[in-house]
């Protein structure tokens, strides 16, 4: 039981920092489209030919608009984490939350949202888990380990 406390509470820490990290990175990768564009609408090719530079302006705004969703999808996915790793910590009930958000991490986050993915998967599978989340007393104790807040 303590073990499955532990690794909830490094679940709730691990989560909050892949969260955070989400959050820069859609900053960058949202800048970095944005500021491309930008440069493309502004700075068309130096032919003679209007085409040219009109297919550049739309270039541009294409990628602008990449970049703004781009920024979303990634801001999203960023507080999403942040708002399970508090979960992780405070054991207030969303269990099927974190258990979709885990799939999702691990399907899109590469090395380290692989790994994030499984070990969240690991633990949330355990029966002990599971009745934490909900804050019914532990399989084989009559003591309940977590309540949820009311709020």
């Amino acid at each position: 039981m303590e073990k499955d406390l532990e690794h909830l509470k490094l679940l709730g820490i691990f989560h909050y920092i892949w969260g955070a990290l989400s959050l820069i990175g859609g900053i960058f990768i949202g800048g970095y489209f944005v500021v491309i564009g930008v440069i493309l609408m502004n700075n068309p090719p130096t032919s003679a030919s209007s085409e040219d530079s009109g297919a550049a302006g739309a270039v541009g705004g294409i990628m602008i608009g990449a970049g703004i969703v781009l920024f979303l999808i990634v801001v999203v996915y960023g507080i999403l984490t942040l708002m399970a790793g508090g979960k992780y910590r405070k054991h207030q009930g969303g269990y099927w939350f974190c258990f979709i958000l885990a799939i999702v991490t691990l399907v899109i986050g590469g090395i380290p949202g692989i790994v994030l993915g499984i070990f969240s998967l690991i633990v949330l599978s355990r029966d002990t888990v599971k009745a934490v989340f909900r804050g019914q007393s532990l399989p084989g104790t009559g003591s309940l380990v977590a309540t949820p807040p009311i709020s």
